[in-house]
């Protein structure tokens, strides 16, 4: 096995910025320092730490990947945005050919030391490359699978999903597979009377009207006005919907890469219960099509936690309903250059032309670990099991931790991973 040389030592350095301004696709068409913030994230082991131990993610791979041999034996297999190569050993445990892991990162030092030390080097090729940079014909058109995880917040943030339709074009063979296939952008209205006096509070502040003899309050408005612009990113109790959800689909194997630039989702809740709309949760879910085996992975409230969560975005201005009534609801993101999206979502009552609306920042989230239900009701369950406080013991001795000291979405991934191994016996 070998690190390609297609992206020499100065790749992260000055001639790699240079070199996107002439690159049109993709996310490169972002700021030259937010790509390369974005690469020195996903540079550091603690964020892939972060990936892989979301059990619920990982093993939705795993199983796609392992389960599908079919579709991986004697195959060649492009994993996108490969990290630690996690992806690629899958691909090769199913019986891939040949499988190139393509990273961009600084990552790809671990990943290659991980292939070796599990004698896949045979199998798996490691480049260092951005998908938009590779310029081999013979890899053009030779990829019988596609692998990826593309996901970010609200599904499209950090841009990656533009990455996978870049590298379905350039490497996928007429009628070759993609992992996943397919995801939907899930909305639903949601009522939180807390969260939504909570975030306010927060802005109290700037109605200080003597700071050391001194008048705050003209910030006011815009203080409230940027906590509002926050996505929220936490785990959510699904009972706070006033709707069933609505669905934007993004097919992977067709959606054309300007359709990814500007989305425009129209969508309609009808209510089924008295109350406030606060705002609106988004998740995402995600499709894996194999010949043998079907498997789905949700963010959903209603499904177990994910490194992904949801994110709840507020308005402003609460909108009242009643049950019966129908809103009528809009969703845009356009693409911007910090490797992201300007959101804005709009809500209307027809039949009394009333409407509410708000513009958010999905950069610039708050992470509401804190706010987390508490561990008793699910934890304590489980370890009342035998096989479950095993396993949960296990868990712990290995990553050094402590059920009464680790922190909410630790713990939360530890009963994840309990669940899943239970399942697995």
């Amino acid at each position: 096995m070998c690190i390609r040389d297609s992206i020499n030592a100065e790749y992260m350095g000055i001639q790699q910025m240079e070199k996107m301004d002439e690159a049109p696709k993709g996310i490169y068409d972002s700021e030259p320092e937010t790509v390369e913030r974005f690469f020195k994230h996903y540079s550091k082991l603690y964020t892939q730490q972060f990936m892989l131990l979301d059990v619920m993610r990982t093993g939705v791979y795993f199983d796609s990947v392992t389960k599908n041999e079919i579709d991986f034996k004697d195959k060649t297999v492009f994993d996108i945005g490969a990290g630690t190569g996690i992806l690629s050993m899958f691909a090769a445990k199913a019986g891939a050919k040949h499988v190139y892991a393509i990273e961009a990162s600084n990552i790809v030092r671990a990943a290659t030391k991980l292939i070796e030390k599990n004698k896949m080097q045979n199998v798996i090729e490691v480049i260092q490359a951005r998908v938009e940079d590779i310029d081999d014909v013979e890899m053009n058109g030779s990829a019988d699978v596609l692998i990826c995880d593309p996901f970010g917040i609200a599904l499209l943030n950090e841009r990656m999903v533009e990455t996978y339709i870049i590298a379905r074009d350039q490497f996928l063979k007429p009628g070759g597979k993609m992992f996943p296939s397919c995801a939907y952008l899930c909305v639903a209205p949601f009522y939180d009377g807390k969260l939504y006096e909570d975030q306010m509070s927060k802005t109290n502040f700037w109605d200080t009207k003597d700071f050391f003899g001194f008048n705050l309050s003209e910030l006011k408005s815009q203080a409230v006005e940027e906590k509002f612009k926050q996505p929220i990113f936490e785990i959510y109790n699904p009972l706070s919907h006033l709707s069933p959800d609505e669905r934007y689909k993004i097919d992977f194997t067709t959606v054309k890469l300007e359709e990814l630039r500007h989305i425009n989702f129209d969508f309609k809740f009808k209510i089924s219960k008295i109350g406030l709309i606060h705002g609106i949760g988004i998740w995402f879910e995600a499709h894996f099509t194999g010949s043998k085996l079907f498997k789905i992975l949700s963010t959903s409230p209603y499904s177990p936690p994910t490194r992904r969560f949801q994110t709840r975005y507020l308005f402003k201005e609460p909108l009242g309903v009643n049950p019966g009534q129908i809103v009528l609801g809009n969703l845009t993101l356009i693409a911007n250059k910090e490797q992201s999206y300007d959101m804005k979502i709009t809500l209307k009552i027809p039949e009394l032309n009333i409407e509410t609306s708000g513009t958010y920042d999905l950069k610039d989230p708050e992470f509401r670990w804190s706010q987390l239900a508490p561990r008793s009701s699910v934890l304590d369950k489980l370890l009342s099991i035998p096989k479950s406080k095993q396993l949960m013991d296990f868990i712990c001795k290995n990553h050094h931790l402590s059920l009464i000291h680790i922190s909410e979405p630790t713990r939360r991934y530890a009963i994840s991973y309990a669940v899943f191994c239970l399942k697995k016996k």
